[in-house]
């Protein structure tokens, strides 16, 4: 079978997804010559590899061209004819979409587009890649099987002079029995199974090869319709509703098949603050609380058996409370940019300096005489120095009380109770604890 006689066989009696205007060219070429030998390839020719295609920008965008008649698989006769695989798309995309330094990926399409078989699964394989990696799609020309393609990707830009659409299914059949009988020629087939010699270029079309025909195309164009609207979130009834037509510019996105009118500079630019603002939001760690919840630690404390002879002179070295809730924000600040700070040992040694803070107020309270007081201090988030000072004023303004003797029956004195003992601080201390 020559070149053009197996491209006819991919043409005629088939169901398509390419732009009408497109097939009636490769017809307008196609059928006359089909039978015939074509022009020999020049010594020395080589198919195309497209596998190098593949373009990276400096900032990890992988650019991946669909330009073309697009077919399920090629041979020689591809740089002549301008085809392009479903197959090497897919070893593209598979390529950017697994390799580590593509951080986004652009299919910059220009396609009437080709045959059904093998584009299905192309569609379905760019939508798992897009789980992994932002895909957009420039449609610079993108209709039918084409527009499956791009209507996969997280969003389609087209420049203002181009196209989208043609969302249906087409099949041709050429009936050149007149032709035959014109030039001379009977055509006689001899086969097995009633459908066989259905679509022979030999002989009209029969009505039950119509009706076949017709039920795939039906078949297909649902499958189509139902692709294109899962891509682009769009219900099958909006789909079915472009009827096929061509969109052009801002009406592709009036209905919904297009997002932005741009170039592949645009695109590009988009894409570029995408994939930024999403290395930004995985890096972001969360900051600490800028203000201390003292309430909640749990963790056991030591007891400080020299606390009730040495703890007024031993608390007044500690810095301001919230003067230290101020260093932590900043230090909070400071790690949510960068990595030098470790936050589960700053918040140990926080939490650590709440603890003793509350255990400080705690027994300067109780040595006062007013340990019922402990408890508002620590809720309130007063540093221990305040409370030192505050305790001090209020010893000043009270009373000065020299009897030792407390009530009871008046005949001795009490012996004054513990702090250990004392229920009010046993409590506080629980509570700072």
């Amino acid at each position: 079978m020559t070149n053009l006689s197996h491209m006819a066989s991919r043409i005629l009696g088939t169901p398509l997804m390419v732009d009408r205007a497109r097939l009636e060219t490769i017809l307008s070429v196609i059928g006359p010559r089909v039978g015939l030998e074509p022009t020999a390839m020049p010594s020395g020719f080589e198919p195309k590899d497209h596998s190098s295609d593949l373009m990276v920008t400096p900032n990890g965008i992988a650019i991946v061209p669909i330009h073309g008649t697009l077919v399920k698989r090629v041979g020689a006769v591809e740089a002549a004819s301008g085809l392009m695989s479903y197959a090497s798309i897919e070893e593209k995309l598979l390529d950017a979409a697994t390799d580590p330094a593509v951080r986004a990926i652009l299919m910059d399409i220009d396609s009437p587009g080709g045959e059904v078989g093998g584009v299905f699964d192309l569609a379905a394989m760019i939508h798992e890649a897009g789980q992994g990696k932002p895909i957009w799609a420039l449609a610079d020309d993108a209709f039918s099987a084409a527009y499956l393609i791009a209507s996969q990707a997280h969003r389609i830009i087209v420049p203002q002079t181009a196209g989208v659409g043609s969302i249906g299914v087409i099949a041709a059949h050429v009936d050149e029995s007149e032709k035959d009988a014109k030039e001379g020629r009977s055509y006689t087939t001899v086969f097995a199974g009633a459908r066989k010699n259905d679509f022979s270029t030999h002989a009209p079309l029969s009505l039950e090869a119509r009706t076949n025909l017709q039920l795939e195309v039906d078949r297909l164009y649902g499958m189509f319709v139902a692709a294109v609207a899962a891509g682009r979130k769009m219900h099958e009834s909006a789909v079915r509703a472009t009827e096929a037509g061509l969109f052009f510019g801002d009406k592709a996105i009036r209905v919904g098949l297009a997002d932005q009118v741009g170039t592949i500079r645009d695109a590009l630019a988009g894409l570029s603050i995408t994939i930024d603002a999403s290395k930004k939001t995985h890096s972001h760690r969360a900051a600490l609380p800028r203000e201390p919840v003292y309430m909640e630690e749990t963790m056991p404390m030591e007891e400080n058996p020299a606390a009730e002879t040495s703890v007024v002179t031993s608390r007044q070295s500690q810095p301001d409370l919230h003067a230290k809730s101020d260093i932590m924000s900043d230090l909070t600040d400071q790690s949510a940019v960068s990595n030098v700070v470790d936050l589960d040992k700053v918040r140990a040694e926080h939490g650590q300096q709440m603890r003793n803070e509350a255990q400080a107020i705690v027994d300067l309270c109780a040595l006062a005489g007013m340990p019922h007081l402990a408890g508002g201090y620590i809720a309130e988030g007063t540093a221990a120095e305040a409370v030192r000072k505050e305790l001090l004023a209020k010893r000043a303004d009270a009373e000065e009380i020299h009897s030792e003797v407390m009530p009871g029956d008046g005949t001795r004195m009490q012996p004054r109770q513990s702090l250990e003992t004392n229920p009010v601080v046993a409590s506080c201390r629980k509570l700072a604890g």
